[in-house]
């Protein structure tokens, strides 16, 4: 029975709603190293889509893709030189509250939802054929933390912490992050 008092309550009367849209882009980089022959790369790119159901509380839709690789070699000229390669997707989606209105000129939030993720691993050695190492593939909870800060009624610039962990059929559990920096416009 509470089940449907939810259910009415989520849709309920389109004026009781804010009814909004945002969407969003942002991007993580990073790369850290020793030499031209010992360092890693990562990059990961973010496109949301939320609706605002009432003034602080929305439904977010996100895909994520990110790349890394890493780069190894001993200092000997015979070392072999090895690269592991890591993509990632995620698509999830999050119930996001947020601590202020849609006018206010800085709005934290906090999120928590799940999505499904797909995260591959490939091995180089030398200048050989990449080789699989392994796959990943299933259901994980997903979240995250951050802010908004309005450039203008429509505009602003987000960032924040999203994690997520290994799907939920791989053992150990390991959690993922990344900051993300981003825009956001609102409709």
């Amino acid at each position: 029975m509470r089940w449907i008092y939810l259910i009415l309550l989520a849709l309920g009367p389109l004026s009781a709603r804010a009814g909004f849209l945002e969407v969003g882009a942002a991007a993580n980089y990073r790369s850290s190293g020793y030499n031209h022959d010992n360092y890693i790369e990562s990059i990961s790119y973010t496109a949301s889509l939320s609706y605002y159901f009432w003034e602080m509380c929305a439904w977010e839709l996100n895909y994520t893709t990110g790349y890394s690789k890493q780069v190894t070699k001993g200092n000997s000229a015979i070392d072999p030189k090895e690269t592991v390669e890591d993509n990632i997707e995620l698509t999830s989606m999050d119930l996001v509250l947020s601590f202020a209105g849609r006018q206010d000129p800085f709005r934290p939030y906090v999120k928590l939802g799940g999505g499904y993720l797909v995260k591959e691993r490939f091995r180089r050695v030398n200048e050989d054929a990449s080789e699989p190492i392994s796959t990943q593939r299933g259901f994980v909870p997903s979240g995250g933390f951050g802010f908004s800060i309005s450039v203008t009624k429509e505009l602003s610039f987000k960032l924040g912490l999203d994690a997520w962990t290994s799907p939920l059929n791989v053992k150990p559990v390991i959690v993922d992050y990344a900051g993300r920096a981003g825009v956001s416009w609102m409709f």
